[in-house]
């Protein structure tokens, strides 16, 4: 089969929901169509409403061994004369990259799990390694679990980190429009976390930490915006309540907002078990944000402690207590880690960098 020298990718992700993952899948599709590139965006589940990806293409996968789908794959490929595909986790993977394999288009992998069960050398990661022909990991950390875990070769491996949109770094002014419009008092120093509300994202060694705080910091107040299962979000409001720090919590649940909220913040907090990357670290530097996180993932590849935040290890309340503290104390610290924090985004993650990263190796891959 003769392939057409202009780029025509299939992206395709398995589900999308409120995460990073989804983020990336659209402003991967909206960042190649702005470059002119053909794109058909295909989901393997139907989307949540919310969702808005032009021209987006549905299919079901279900419960089990789902083969149909290899053959829907290969008839959109056939339709839109697909010449590349670039798909998002697991099971996308492994069904289209069966697909491209058998139609003799090259499928190219990108590995978003923040859970490291994910990179065991199961049946399923064992027909993608054999089946797709490139192999892209969120971060360095992650790739290393490409290539140690799952033994494949660098040569065929790549990082391409996470990227935000990069506008003017906020000013006094629209700082202040963003916590009137939010409610936010003047004189109260606003925390803010943004994640699903199970155990791997922290939140419960924040309210942990924040309980040795409240007693000398009466204006400080934690917003958690993030959505999970309704015993994840009882286990939080629980604890909440056993800590008697009530007051100074609100859950936000899933919020549409998200730029918004973070300009209006004082400190970004977020101190993961575990991350693959971490884009809405990115999202918080391209605010001019300070943040606390952990040193976990690809965490430490987007922070630098003591330069553009403060990183701790994971699950400890008492030196996430003393982090929160340091900042929570000193407004030069917290614009100066901000001021850091936004050269350092603007210069390493912003989309146009994910983009261009991710056209040469298409392109790299296509014409092998």
């Amino acid at each position: 089969m003769t392939l057409p020298t202009q780029l025509r990718v299939l992206e395709v992700v398995q589900s999308l929901e409120k995460g990073g993952r989804t983020t990336r899948f659209t402003d991967t599709v909206s960042g190649l169509r702005a470059q002119k590139i053909f794109i058909v965006p295909l989901c393997l589940s139907e989307p949540e409403s919310w969702v808005s990806i032009p021209n987006l293409a549905v299919l079901h996968k279900t419960p089990g061994i789902n083969w149909k789908l290899v053959f829907q794959i290969r008839k959109i490929i056939k339709i839109n004369n697909i010449n590349l595909i670039h798909t998002h986790c697991e099971f996308s993977q492994l069904y289209a990259s069966i697909a491209g394999f058998t139609y003799g288009v090259r499928t190219v992998a990108t590995f978003h799990r923040s859970d490291l069960s994910k990179y065991q050398p199961n049946v399923v990661n064992k027909l993608i390694t054999f089946f797709a022909s490139f192999y892209i990991a969120v971060s360095h950390d992650r790739l290393s679990l490409l290539t140690n875990n799952l033994q494949l070769p660098k040569t065929k491996c790549e990082v391409v980190h996470g990227g935000a949109h990069i506008g003017e770094k906020p000013n006094e002014a629209s700082i202040k429009s963003a916590r009137n419009e939010l409610h936010i008092p003047d004189n109260e120093i606003a925390l803010l976390s943004i994640g699903h509300l199970g155990p791997i994202k922290g939140h419960q060694d924040t309210l942990k930490a924040l309980a040795n705080l409240t007693k000398d910091n009466p204006n400080l107040h934690l917003y958690i915006a993030g959505d999970g299962t309704s015993a994840e979000k009882k286990a939080l409001i629980d604890l909440t309540a056993a800590l008697d720090i009530n007051h100074y919590i609100t859950f936000l649940g899933q919020i549409n907002n998200a730029p918004t909220w973070i300009e209006a913040c004082d400190i970004f907090i977020q101190p993961s078990i575990e991350e693959a990357f971490g884009l809405v670290f990115v999202e918080a530097g391209a605010k001019a944000k300070p943040v606390i996180a952990t040193a976990v993932g690809g965490i430490k590849e987007i922070i630098i402690s003591d330069e553009t935040g403060i990183l701790v290890p994971p699950a400890a309340p008492e030196k996430l207590s003393i982090a929160i503290a340091t900042l929570v104390n000193s407004k030069v610290l917290r614009a100066k880690y901000g001021e850091s924090g936004f050269k350092r985004v603007s210069t390493n993650f912003s989309l146009t960098h994910m983009i261009d990263q991710y056209i040469k190796i298409f392109q790299r891959i296509k014409n092998t």
